[in-house]
């Protein structure tokens, strides 16, 4: 009996312990278990926003309209987004950047962003098209944005032109201007025929200026978008009328005869002002290349869906390059270099029929006649 107790004793000092170490234990657990809960939570958070992240990169790399590129410090190419594929093709695999873009300047930049460790920017030619790349190293990655720029660089040329074209164009008019006025006041001035004669120029300057002023407004409104086009049901013949009522006292100044064959019951869904605008401007390029003692004719004939107006000039022609180019913002061929004018009129024609529905476009009339003849086609009543 006396041997039992203390193994008694010693069992339950054992189960005692056991019991308190399984508790311990049974907390640990417990415990880890709610760590590792916490953990995959945070974790499975993290990677929900990586996923998230990851589909807004993409989502803003497809829709990006620049050429995005991703490649690893040994210029191999990971990614390429939806445009970038569409101009060097499907990236196959992997491929080193030079390989898949064929631009040593692009390799070349992509060496020296990597080589600097920051940004850097440079303008690269990709087939002929310029390109504005950005190569900037990250995290041992290295990104590359290329944003074409060919429209910019257009726009900059012919934003400089239409500066140096309006400098010129006003100088000309203004500087005779101030002639005539000096003139008028001079005793020379005051015979009457005379004073007529310079009057008569005096107002062709003026129309000049007025034709300048116009076509840069119309610019304007057509660029800001101000511009509302009402389509009504109009007779051809009274627009063409009304341009050439506009024009008719420039048409006599250079003794040039307007044939109007535009028949009376034809009719256009038109908005008045604008088409007659349209018309006008057309008519005044025919009239500054025709010849003095010559014909501008306007002539219409109808099709099923649309009624083309046509007006002829009896001038040079226009070189067979140039029959679209005309058409853009502040181009002037070579030919029409030695003529006043912003090079504006035809483009706000060709925007003004595209608001109709309807084109304009250019041809040289077939020999043995002479001259270029302007098609504005409208929509049919």
């Amino acid at each position: 009996m006396e041997t039992l107790l203390p193994l008694t004793a010693v069992l339950g000092l054992a189960a005692l312990l056991f019991g308190l170490l399984w508790r311990r234990a049974a907390a640990a657990r417990d415990g880890l278990a709610r760590r590792l809960q916490q953990e995959t939570r945070q974790v499975g958070s993290r990677l929900a926003a990586l996923e998230r992240r990851l589909l807004w990169a993409e989502a803003a790399a497809g829709a990006s309209h620049d050429l995005l590129l991703v490649t690893g410090p040994d210029l191999a190419v990971r990614l390429a987004n939806p445009p970038a594929e569409a101009r060097f093709g499907p990236l196959p695999g992997e491929a080193s950047l030079i390989a898949y873009t064929r631009s040593l300047e692009l390799e070349q930049l992509a060496r020296e962003a990597l080589a600097a460790g920051e940004a850097l920017e440079a303008l690269v030619d990709l087939n002929g098209r310029p390109f504005l790349a950005r190569a900037t190293p990250q995290d041992g990655a290295l990104a590359l944005a290329l944003s074409d720029v060919a429209e910019l660089q257009r726009l900059s040329r012919a934003r400089r032109d239409l500066v140096t074209n309006l400098s010129h164009e006003l100088r000309t008019p203004l500087t005779s201007l101030r002639l005539l006025a000096d003139t008028l006041q001079t005793a020379v001035g005051q015979d009457p025929a005379t004073a007529r004669d310079l009057a008569a120029k005096v107002a062709a300057e003026v129309d000049l200026l007025h034709q300048m002023t116009q076509e840069m407004l119309d610019l304007a409104a057509i660029e800001s978008g101000r511009q509302v086009v009402r389509l009504v049901e109009t007779p051809l013949l009274d627009l063409a009328q009304e341009a050439a009522a506009r024009l008719r006292d420039q048409a006599e100044r250079r003794r040039l005869r307007l044939a109007l064959e535009v028949p009376p019951d034809l009719v256009v869904l038109a908005d008045r002002e604008q088409a007659a605008r349209a018309i006008g401007n057309v008519l005044h390029n025919a009239l500054k290349f025709t010849p003095k003692g010559g014909q501008v004719r306007l002539w219409a004939r109808a099709g099923e869906e649309q009624a083309v107006l046509v007006v002829e000039d009896e001038g040079p022609g226009i070189p067979p390059e140039d029959l679209e180019r005309i058409f853009e913002r502040f181009y002037r061929s070579e030919m029409a270099r030695g003529t006043p004018g912003t090079g504006l009129g035809l483009a706000i024609v060709r925007h003004i029929m595209q608001a109709h529905g309807g084109r304009v476009w250019a041809e040289n009339r077939r020999p043995p006649a002479r001259g270029a003849a302007f098609c504005l086609a409208f929509p049919s009543a």
